[in-house]
């Protein structure tokens, strides 16, 4: 009878699984086809954008990231942003720049914000008044292909903002393979279907792009100041404010260097507190079936298949390959990558282990570690600096 009852339920994950793909391919289509029939009076012209990225020095692939935005930003303002301690981030700029700097290039060197100020959104604050008239926010270890931005339509730029999909890219160590493969087969699936279905109601912080004027009328950055996760409050308060979301198909190509398995463990813990933070006002049959029920099935069916009969695992491995496939399909549609038989057994074994990371984020889920302090939370503002707090007992 449990026998039976294990296939059925294989069969409907698969079923599952395979109607995630269509869905996500029926919305990539779509946005192909808007795409292709953008007018030209309708595209964004370079020479109205700014970049705006926050620097921060510490990680191996800065040099490379920042080099591409500025060898391909000849239309576009691009302001860098760094504290004005971090000597590091100022070195590396300045490599970079060289002997022939750009009139397009504007470098802020900021003050540090107070513990109690996200400092992305301190430096964005900082950078308002420079603004040109569409404003991209890049975090400092994505890429953006100027084509792809140059075929946004500004007539959805008037009431939406515009967000794209990440993707990474090389990874040096298992740690950051394991990063990679757990990212580049979920977000897709997540975004897009919740896409599909008008039911994406944050972006994606590292990269998005929106009118700048409908947003300093809002104050809106002064109103998340506080907020550790400022892309899902940036949001909720653009949402508020009648300026929908709208989510493209445009790769944002990230490295993350991650120098060992602690490191690896913070990000994925703090990452689940903030996909909880979300959930709890988000909840929804949508994602419940197409984000929910494939995260955790792959380890239920697994430690089912172990519990009473090992044969039911060959089945599993034969529905996680062939759900590998299709995303590997659809991927290399949308972010033009090959990737290679480790991605694909690194994916499948994301598949299983993914949901040890969401137990992670369920251990005393109001603290983290930020900015190198393990700090307090509450309804995702900082509250207090834990660290500080044992030093002065």
């Amino acid at each position: 009878m449990m026998g039976k009852t294990i296939l059925i339920l294989l069969g409907i994950y698969s079923l599952i699984l395979f109607i995630r793909y269509i869905l996500t391919y029926i919305y990539y289509r779509k946005e192909v086809k808007d795409r292709d029939e953008l007018e030209t009076y309708n595209k964004l012209s370079l020479k109205d954008l700014t970049i705006f990225q926050p620097i921060l020095s510490g990680d191996r692939y800065l040099q490379e990231k920042l080099t591409y935005i500025y060898n391909n930003s000849q239309d576009t303002e691009v302001i860098w942003a760094i504290d004005e301690d971090d000597h590091e981030a100022e070195r590396i700029v300045n490599e970079i720049i060289g002997k022939n700097p750009k009139e397009n290039l504007i470098i802020m060197k900021c003050k540090k914000s107070s513990f109690h100020e996200n400092p992305k959104v301190y430096k964005i604050i900082q950078s308002q008044n420079l603004w040109r008239k569409y404003t991209v926010i890049l975090d400092d270890d994505t890429s953006k292909d100027r084509e792809n931005v140059k075929n946004i339509s500004v007539e959805v730029l008037e009431k939406s903002v515009i967000t794209g999909i990440p993707y990474y890219l090389k990874a040096g160590n298992l740690w950051e393979n394991l990063l990679k493969s757990y990212v580049n087969s979920n977000s897709i699936y997540n975004y897009l279907t919740a896409a599909f279905f008008k039911k994406n109601n944050s972006i994606n912080g590292m990269f998005y792009i929106f009118k700048s004027e409908k947003i300093k009328s809002l104050d809106l950055y002064n109103q998340i100041k506080g907020k550790l996760c400022d892309d899902y409050e940036f949001a909720k308060i653009a949402r508020k404010n009648k300026i929908s979301i709208q989510q493209s198909i445009f790769p944002c190509k990230l490295n993350t260097e991650i120098r060992d398995f602690r490191t690896f463990i913070k990000i994925m813990r703090r990452w689940h507190i903030f996909v909880n933070h979300y959930l709890k006002d988000n909840i929804n049959i949508e994602i419940i079936v197409f984000s929910l029920i494939p995260f955790i099935s792959g380890s239920l069916f697994l430690l089912l298949s172990i519990i009473y009969n090992y044969n039911y695992i060959y089945l599993l491995l034969i529905i996680f390959t062939f759900n590998s496939l299709l995303g590997k399909i659809i991927r290399r549609k949308i972010f033009g990558e090959y990737e290679n038989i480790l991605d694909m057994i690194l994916e499948i074994f994301s598949n299983i282990v993914q949901i040890f990371y969401w137990f992670l984020s369920l251990i005393q889920p109001d603290r983290i570690t930020w900015r190198g302090k393990l700090v307090k939370i509450k309804n995702g503002t900082i509250e207090v600096n834990i660290d500080e707090q044992k030093n002065k007992v």
